[in-house]
């Protein structure tokens, strides 16, 4: 493809994500530039609730993985902050006129931190691993779903080749998920890989206390950050110790006593006295993708009727849930997509605004007459009962909010049982389709997340997980996302994204709770340059540094 078709085709993809990448930030300087202040020296005490699973983001696939993956996986691409897309481990590349090949030019002065060096025999290793089945990706292998191989014409130089057009490719190569890691230790096999994985990156991992924490250091060789990053060199910090701190208000209190300098997931009850704390600088962002929701398994009864599913929207009153769990920390959405994610239609954010009297003439449509001694639904003697699933790894907060619903709810006449499960039960019960309705959101730059979630082609499992957790399939909508994931036209994609979301809402296959806060406080007396990563607005520390030592 001729330079200027590369570039104009480069330039679509940034005009489309720009504008709509929201940003938010409370009291104090919020995130900053690099200026005369910015030093080396110093360790970043940062507290996270969740402990990930592994630290390879290849495997399995949450982000716990993703976030910790940024410190030290770069990735082929970057996302600025406008949405657009930059050069990173690729210096540039060249799409064919059909969309199926992609030539990287590489950088040749990248070095792996175990001292293997990055070339396109790296890159190529890293697709095979992610379609590996014995990696258990169930986010990279769909991302890379139609890779059909890389050949090397030379050392610095990767042809890739696709099965089919991929118009998002670009955009979800700058991910963590996707980021470079030494093909080298790719090779040592699963246990090591998930506890000391190896990329390029500003920081290296040394250990993993389980249920403790994850220490990094400065890679010192580091000189090879994306061009809209705010210095070039290693990281400002000496490194990082990453703490797992699962009690809201103990993370909190860790922030306000000194012994960790950054959180992520503020309390919602102490957001307000985050916010007044003119010492406490609050980043508070949106992640782009699909938002936090409870997916209803339109495979059996009930939720195989489109009445019932839509009785229960209805029914449903999350914005007075929100108001009172959260006190307005966590915003309310109705659609099936993030309002920072591309293609984004509002239309579908009101359309299933509480309304008790529809739900109930829904339910009556359904044939869900009677009424048993308790109040709840029965049709020929059967009460109308749901099982929801939910992992002991959700915040408390996020129970109180399904416990308000789960009573909402019973006034139209359904009886929501909350299951509280330990993870791997779960899961594995997620996997086996054995609930009515169960958590699932995704994180992602891109509107391709409604073909991963609602697709047919989703339905079968994938490493274990099928990401269409509802198992709802629509000819109509198979055809519509497939159509603008081959699309190299912007606005036609637009289109054929808002039909999708369309029907998506009309089917009523999900109930979306509130949209994926991307929440971090850090304390501005002891760091600066705290910002995120904007290709899916979680924190980033290569621009930080301790300001005390």
């Amino acid at each position: 493809m001729a330079p200027t078709l590369r570039r104009r085709l480069l330039a679509v993809a940034s005009v489309a994500m720009a504008g709509v990448l929201l940003t938010g930030c409370a009291n104090g300087t919020g995130p900053s530039a690099a200026s005369a202040t910015a030093a080396p020296g110093g360790t970043i005490q940062f507290a996270t609730d969740r402990e990930p699973t592994c630290l390879d983001p290849a495997v399995g696939g949450d982000q716990p993985q993703s976030l910790i993956a940024r410190a030290f996986l770069d990735s082929l691409t970057h996302q600025k902050a406008d949405g657009s897309i930059e050069p990173w481990l690729a210096e540039s590349w060249d799409i064919s006129p059909d969309g199926l090949t992609y030539t990287f030019h590489l950088r040749d002065d990248v070095t792996f931190s175990d001292g293997t060096p990055f070339d396109a025999a790296a890159v190529k290793a890293n697709f095979e691993y992610w379609l590996d089945p014995a990696t258990q990706s169930s986010v990279d292998s769909l991302y890379v779903s139609d890779y059909a191989g890389t050949d090397i014409p030379d050392p610095h130089t990767a042809v890739v080749h696709l099965k089919k057009p991929y118009s998002a490719f670009i955009q979800v190569l700058s991910q963590s998920f996707l980021g470079i890691q030494s093909p080298t230790a790719l090779k040592r096999g699963a246990a090591e890989n998930c506890s000391s994985p190896v990329g390029s990156g500003p920081f290296i991992v040394t250990g993993w206390n389980k249920q403790q924490d994850v220490t990094l250091v400065r890679n010192p060789d580091y000189d090879w950050a994306p061009a809209s990053a705010e210095h070039d060199g290693p990281a400002y910090a000496d490194g990082i110790r990453w703490a797992f701190i699962a009690e809201p208000s103990t993370r909190f209190g860790a922030l306000q006593t000194h012994e960790a300098d950054v959180i992520e997931t503020i309390p919602p009850e102490s957001f307000a006295v985050a916010k007044a704390d003119p010492n406490i600088t609050i980043i508070d962002k949106v992640r782009p993708g699909g938002p936090v929701q409870y997916v209803f398994n339109t495979t059996r009864a009930p939720f195989d009727d489109v009445k019932v599913r839509q009785a229960f929207r209805f029914g449903a009153d999350i914005d007075s849930g929100l108001a009172s769990v959260y006190f307005g920390a966590y915003k309310a959405v109705g659609g099936p997509l993030s309002p920072t994610t591309v293609d984004y239609d509002k239309a579908f954010d009101d359309v299933y605004a509480h309304d008790p009297a529809k739900a109930n003439g829904l339910l009556d449509a359904a044939g869900w007459t009677g009424r048993d001694a308790d109040g709840y639904r029965t049709k020929a003697g059967t009460r109308l009962t749901l099982q929801l699933n939910v992992a002991d790894s959700v915040q408390p907060s996020e129970i109180s909010l399904l416990e308000q619903l789960q009573a909402i709810e019973k006034q139209v006449g359904f009886d929501v049982q909350i299951n509280k499960l330990d993870s791997g039960t779960e899961s594995a019960r997620y996997n086996s389709w054995d609930y009515d309705l169960d958590r699932q959101y995704w994180v992602t730059n891109t509107p391709d997340v409604l073909r991963y979630q609602y697709s047919s082609a989703f339905i079968p499992s994938t490493g274990g997980y099928h990401s269409n957790g509802s198992g709802f399939s629509d000819p109509k909508l198979d055809r519509l996302v497939d159509t603008a994931l081959r699309s190299s036209d912007a606005t036609e994609r637009t289109g054929l994204y808002r039909q999708a979301q369309q029907i998506v809402s009309d089917a009523a296959v999900a109930l979306p709770v509130y949209l994926y806060p991307s929440q971090y406080a850090f304390d501005n007396t002891r760091l600066g340059g705290v910002d995120v990563d904007p290709s899916i607005n979680q924190v980033s520390f290569y621009d930080t540094w301790v300001k005390t030592k």
